[in-house]
């Protein structure tokens, strides 16, 4: 198992988020808001199976949902609400916030 750190960033105003791994929830969070001098709402923190992931994050409060398959040995991902869309995208493992 690895772990992968899930980084909510722009958009989120008092949203619940959820996060599932492989269809199974693995987090859940309330009340998620971005801090404007930030750029970042929370970092969450999964557990990954060796052989790949399909991990899916939620924000009920929106009626908002997305996917992504991640190969490999993935570091983190990096989760925003972009013009009304929930997008993911796979980090580095190196984002810094303040």
């Amino acid at each position: 198992m690895q772990e992968l750190l899930i980084i909510l960033r722009d958009g989120f105003v008092s949203d619940d988020v959820t996060v599932t791994v492989n269809g199974k929830e693995a987090v859940s969070e309330r009340d998620v808001s971005t801090k404007a001098l930030l750029g970042m709402a929370d970092e969450l923190t999964v557990e990954l199976p060796a052989k790949g992931a399909t991990v899916g994050v939620e924000v009920s409060s929106r009626k908002l949902s997305a996917t992504r398959k991640l190969a490999g040995k993935p570091k983190s991902l990096l989760v925003s609400i972009e013009d009304g869309e929930l997008v993911l995208r796979e980090g580095t493992g190196r984002e810094a916030f303040l």
